[in-house]
């Protein structure tokens, strides 16, 4: 059976067609916006008569999709999609005959607003989403309301109730359902899905290599391919304190760090390797933060099994080397399996020998001068390694410096001087690379580290996901009391910006060359001022620290709502628990929490309608009370039961009963269903008298 619909319905359907459209309607072609208007021009007939209906379809279809072929676009393109998924539901918006293809046809408008909705940001998208859902609420309330029984304003105040009683389900769903945050196939790489499933075949080449040149992490950090997925035994420790140790370098030209000629003899590596269970812990000074984690690692070329720093104990297949590297006994080919423990804060190692010493101390020769003459610089300032870790750092801090997954500074011999000193922009391997000549300057050991840092960490578990967009380069300092010891630079320095202040920053450095002459020139006998790195900062802090400045209650609003639903993340969501007092967080506590609230919300709900009920409908809450004394007598009105009904099948049962009951029926039928309002509240407390009376009677 056909359930018809009004033009009314027909016209708000289209509104919101329309309005899932307008945020990306520029990505229709002019030939997609002129098919648009067949359909709404011919809808009556389309409806009335098949043989154009069908016909309009195909034909709207054929000119669509042909333009698309004609003029090359990708099927995947979000032009391609958009424009096909307009056309498409707004010929079912045309072609609709009964109330379910319309409702359909306005629920599949959501996905055109979804997508639309990509276009906005910030509290424009929610506010455009939102009006989406009401506007589609009030067409699903006009497609029910065939009869035009409610008038626009009673089903726009209908629609608004229903918003507000769902607004508190919304957010308590939206606070506890656990917060999954990546991509799926995370999730599949922790249940055990094999790690070569999710890379790509152009990236399975992709990854840490032998040498390390300028722009290399940076290039890495572009792609979401997984390394390794490892579980913890325990609590995942904050993601910020998790290194996966690659390769180790200690060999500089002045372009490219590079291992050493036979880093790759198995032999020599297991003569120099860190055998036994003990072995590790015996050359450690200090050590703390011990955690235990099995990991699996993707095949790569290499033979670096990424342990968390620092690794202790044994596992089949693998050792532990000279400096601190896991390592698989033969290359990693296939996926590697291996679970060890790690100590995240460390430091010790094996004395070093006057060869390694003068490795680690090694800096290459016409290359980067004022670096040099800046660790010079700080050695004659302190002998202290950790004074002048600690003014490094101080450098750091006040310098200015920016990170950047993009750079444009070439790979020359110079590039470090032309980094740290001028444009204090660039990648993390500018950062740990000038970090590791200034300490060498000023006479301390010094190797540089490649790895990953952080992970991805599935929500609620204790899986984490490290991908080769975690890459990382850091530095590992020696002195004779503590022995090795981690030198993360980045923590110092501002996170990267917006991309496209990368090339304002450049731009800003070659229009301004007098800045230039106020930081440090190459000489190594300059004056402190002018070897000082913060002789000056460059526009790009200042313009930071304007762009941080208050700008009215609109920005802090527009904040709050990024940091708060755009950026609710599982971190974000366990740390609002336990501010709440939810001392562990996990899946079943949330979910268990949520079906709480929903039951809690449901009975207020429900005594808010009793309460709503008993206030607005005074003839059913007496009718109520007769039916209550009835229902002693096992003569209740059922509530599927219609009074005539009932009335009936008391006439049948108890005959006695059915003269007093036939005029409080007669009155109750006429007052619930009569339009008529004339002398209405004389013949409500007429009929509430007579209820009365009657309860008496029984």
């Amino acid at each position: 059976m056909r359930q018809y619909f009004g033009d009314r319905s027909q016209r708000l359907c289209l509104g919101l067609w329309f309005l899932a459209l307008l945020p990306a309607i520029h990505q229709l072609a002019w030939v997609h916006l002129l098919l648009c208007l067949v359909p709404i021009a011919l809808y009556h007939t389309m409806r009335q008569r098949p043989f154009v209906r069908w016909a309009m379809m195909g034909t709207v279809l054929f000119i669509a999709i042909g333009w698309i072929v004609l003029n090359g676009q990708p099927w995947l393109s979000a032009q391609t999609i958009i424009s096909v998924l307009a056309l498409v539901l707004l010929l079912k918006w045309a072609e609709s005959r009964t109330a379910r293809e319309l409702r359909l046809s306005a629920m599949a408008s959501l996905v055109l607003a979804t997508l639309s909705s990509l276009y906005l940001y910030g509290l424009l998208a929610l506010a455009y989403l939102v009006s989406c859902g009401i506007l589609m609420l009030l067409c699903l309330l006009a497609i029910n309301d065939s009869e035009h029984q409610l008038s626009y304003r009673q089903l726009l105040k209908t629609t608004l109730n229903l918003s507000v009683l769902a607004l508190p389900v919304t957010v308590l769903l939206f606070v506890t359902v656990p917060r999954i945050q990546g991509p799926l196939w995370d999730i599949g790489l922790a249940i055990g899905l094999p790690i070569e499933l999710a890379i790509d075949q152009d990236a399975r080449d992709i990854g840490l290599k032998a040498t390390l040149k300028a722009g290399q992490v940076s290039r890495l950090k572009r792609s979401d391919a997984p390394v390794l997925v490892a579980e913890f035994s325990g609590a995942v420790p904050y993601k910020s304190r998790l290194y996966w140790r690659g390769p180790v370098f200690s060999d500089y030209d002045g372009i490219s760090w590079t291992l050493p000629d036979n880093w790759n003899n198995r032999g020599r590596l297991l003569r120099h390797s860190l055998r036994g269970p003990d072995a590790v812990l015996n050359v450690l000074t200090s050590k703390r933060d011990r955690v235990h984690y099995e990991a699996r690692v993707s095949p790569h070329s290499g033979r670096w099994l990424y342990s968390l720093d620092l690794p202790s104990g044994q596992t089949p297949e693998a050792f532990i080397s000279g400096d601190f590297q896991l390592l698989g006994i033969r290359k990693i080919s296939r996926e590697f399996k291996y679970d060890v423990d790690a100590w995240l804060e460390y430091s010790g190692g094996i004395p070093l020998s006057a060869e390694q010493r003068s490795a680690y101390l090694q800096y290459p020769a016409n290359s980067n001068p004022k670096l040099r003459a800046f660790g010079q610089q700080l050695a004659q300032s302190s002998p202290d390694p950790q004074d002048i870790l600690h003014q490094w750092r101080k450098t750091l801090v006040t310098g200015g410096y920016q990170l950047t997954e993009i750079t444009d500074i070439d790979s020359a011999r110079d590039n470090l001087d032309t980094f740290f000193f001028e444009r204090k922009t660039g990648g993390i391997e500018h950062l740990a690379s000038s970090t590791a000549l200034v300490l060498r300057a000023a006479g301390i050991p010094t190797r540089l580290i490649s790895g990953y840092r952080g992970g991805s960490l599935i929500a609620l578990t204790n899986f984490v996901v490290v991908k080769q967009e975690h890459a990382h380069v850091w530095v590992e300092i020696w002195t004779d009391e503590q022995g090795w010891q981690r030198v993360d630079a980045k923590d110092f320095v501002a996170p990267p910006e917006p991309e496209q202040r990368l090339a304002q920053s450049a731009a800003a450095v070659k229009a301004k060359p007098q800045e230039e002459a106020q930081t440090p020139n190459s000489s190594a006998a300059s004056s402190a001022s002018q070897s000082n790195p913060n002789a000056k900062k460059p526009a790009d802090s200042q313009t930071t620290k304007d762009r941080s400045s208050d700008k009215g209650w609109l920005s802090r609003l527009n904040l709050g709502f990024e940091t708060w639903m755009l950026n609710y993340n599982p971190d974000r969501q366990i740390e609002l628990m336990k501010k709440g007092g939810l001392r562990h967080v996990d899946w079943k506590n949330l979910a268990a929490l949520a079906v709480l609230g929903l039951i809690l919300l449901a009975l207020i709900y429900g005594l808010l309608l009793q309460i709503g009920q008993q206030k607005q409908d005074p003839v059913r809450r007496s009718f109520e009370q007769l039916n209550k004394q009835m229902r002693k007598r096992q003569l209740a009105c059922h509530a599927q039961e219609c009074p005539s009904q009932w009335l009936q099948r008391i006439a049948t049962s108890q005959p006695p009963f059915y003269p007093a009951l036939e005029q409080i029926v007669g009155q109750y039928m006429t007052l619930r269903y009569t339009t008529s309002t004339e002398l209405l509240p004389k013949r409500i407390q007429q009929f509430q008298r007579d209820v009365k009376r009657l309860i008496a009677m029984l």
